[in-house]
């Protein structure tokens, strides 16, 4: 009995298996003819919803999106270095890390601005360095890369200047200066590559602030620099290199000091060195000759002995020379003449000898000589007349011998001559008077012979005159007394054979203005009538023959 239900449900279940598979076979026909009644109309009919179809669920699935990427742009490249050296400079940068990009362009501009100058082009993108030949790196120069890749993109990198590996040269010190005559300034060698040259520089002022560039030295093994020294001055030295940029060195001030019988003077410095009666003994040292800026010696009125130094010689500026009462001997050197610019030389009261050198008349500055109580000889020269601005000549009490020099008369700006204590003769020569502006006139002591010249009676500024003690003759003029400013007349020991005495008198000059006045021993034996009361009319220390 079981076996027939069972038999009997699936004979049912058959059946409606089959009646279900005859329905979707007229489903699907029918889907088949819409379709093409679709397409034959133009529009889509409306659809039949399918019994089938509405059983089965709907799901959520979507196709995925195709997106698309844009291309970027690289990444920028930095400056790696920049160094240089006397031929070039060099720029390297890093590599990009971007693999598709395409060159470097490195750019550059003398300033931190859009202003732009395209150095190089790399499309070898492995090439990172350009070598840059002409530079000036005291110009800030600014240095950056562009890079480009393959799609067109570009990027800049950062700048980057050489400004901060741009130094001077190192420092080089000077040492002390030293002076031998002249100045010489010295300092180590330079070891830096790229050296160039070496500027000495001088200032009157410590701070350098007005200084001159002496000389630029081009070798690198010159360490010594030689010049005159005229005063003191303050010295720099510049180590400059090939980019023009300079190092400075510390400031010196170059003087030197020298010992004097132990007085200490700077040798740019003085000008005037005053030992005078110091009781010094000895020779003039050597290193007086050191002292080229020396204007004034006075060595006066010591017991310094020994020959003329030549080393007085290097003092090129020296324009007054005092040896007086000392005990110098020998002669009087022919080299002389260097001392080019002395206008006073005094010798007197030495044991000086020989002959008055022609050299002497060569200087021609000279204002005033005095070699007086020596031991000099020989003739007084002609070449006297090269001494055009001599004003004072003392040559007393020497041994010079022969004719007072026509010449003496053409010493215009002569006011003192003393010939006296020699042992010259002759006349007095005419020409004499021709010096308009001697005030003081002494011949004593020689052996003149003549009268006294009416050409020297004339002169208009004579206040001494002494004649004594020579074989002068004649009258003495009657116009002596016309010069208005004498005050002391010599004229004893002569042979003068008559003075007018009583004109002298009735001339009514005023004897106040004398100071001395004496004409004792001669041959006539007229006291002057007015000469009563010598106390009254103030003639001293003289003596009247009576």
């Amino acid at each position: 009995m079981f076996k027939t239900r069972l038999s009997k449900k699936r004979e049912s279940l058959i059946k409606v298996k089959e009646s279900n598979n005859s329905m979707t076979k007229h489903g699907f026909l029918f889907f088949m003819v819409v379709v093409v009644l679709w397409n034959c109309a133009g529009s889509p009919p409306t659809p039949i919803p399918d019994p089938i179809a509405e059983k089965i669920p709907e799901t959520n699935i979507q196709p995925e999106p195709i997106v698309v990427t844009p291309p970027s742009p690289p990444k920028p490249v930095s400056i790696r270095s920049i160094s240089y050296d006397v031929n070039s400079m060099t720029i390297q940068w890093r590599s990009s890390i971007d693999p598709d990009h395409k060159r470097y362009v490195l750019l550059r501009s003398m300033d931190d601005s859009s202003v732009v100058d395209t150095l190089s082009i790399k499309q070898n993108t492995r090439d990172t360095v350009h070598v840059l030949d002409r530079f000036d790196p005291t110009i800030v120069n600014w240095f950056w890369i562009l890079v480009e890749n393959e799609s067109g993109l570009s990027i800049e990198g950062e700048r980057s200047t050489h400004k901060l590996e741009t130094e001077p040269p190192e420092k080089t010190r000077l040492s002390d200066t030293e002076y031998d005559g002249l100045l010489k300034i010295r300092w180590r060698q330079n070891e830096n590559d790229d050296f160039s040259s070496y500027n000495v520089y001088q200032s009157p002022t410590a701070d350098m602030s007005n200084k001159i560039n002496l000389k630029t030295l081009d070798f690198k093994k010159d360490t010594l620099f030689v010049l005159p020294m005229d005063d003191v001055y303050y010295y720099q030295l510049g180590v400059k290199d090939h980019w023009g940029l300079e190092s400075f060195s510390n400031i010196i001030k170059a003087d030197h000091f020298v010992k004097i019988w132990n007085q200490e003077y700077s040798v740019l410095t003085t000008r005037v060195i005053d030992l005078s009666s110091m009781k010094l003994f000895g020779e003039i040292p050597s290193n007086i000759g050191l002292f080229q800026n020396l204007e004034v010696l006075r060595l006066q009125n010591n017991f310094l002995s020994g020959p003329f130094s030549e080393d007085l010689w290097k003092l090129k500026n020296l324009r007054l020379l005092n040896l007086s009462n000392n005990q110098f001997s020998g002669n009087i050197p022919s080299s002389i003449d260097q001392l080019t610019s002395l206008e006073e030389l005094w010798l007197s009261s030495n044991h000086f000898s020989g002959e008055l050198p022609y050299q002497l008349f060569l200087l021609g500055r000279l204002t005033h000589l005095n070699i007086s109580d020596n031991n000099l000889k020989g003739n007084l020269s002609e070449s006297i007349s090269r001494l055009v601005n001599l004003e004072y000549l003392n040559l007393w009490n020497n041994e010079i011998s022969g004719f007072i020099p026509l010449e003496i008369g053409n010493l215009s700006k002569l006011e003192f001559l003393s010939l006296s204590g020699n042992r010259m003769t002759g006349e007095i020569p005419i020409e004499l008077g021709n010096a308009k502006r001697l005030r003081s006139i002494a011949l004593f002591e020689n052996v003149l012979t003549g009268t006294i010249p009416n050409s020297i009676t004339n002169l208009p500024g004579l206040e001494y005159l002494g004649l004594f003690d020579n074989n002068l003759s004649g009258d003495v003029p009657d116009h002596l007394m016309n010069s208005l400013h004498l005050s002391y007349l010599r004229l004893n020991k002569n042979n003068f054979e008559s003075i007018d005495h009583g004109s002298m008198c009735a001339s009514g000059y005023d004897w106040n203005n004398f100071t001395y006045y004496d004409v004792s021993n001669n041959d006539f034996d007229d006291p002057p009538i007015c000469f009563h009361n010598s106390e009254m009319l103030r003639i001293r220390s003289s003596y009247i023959k009576k």
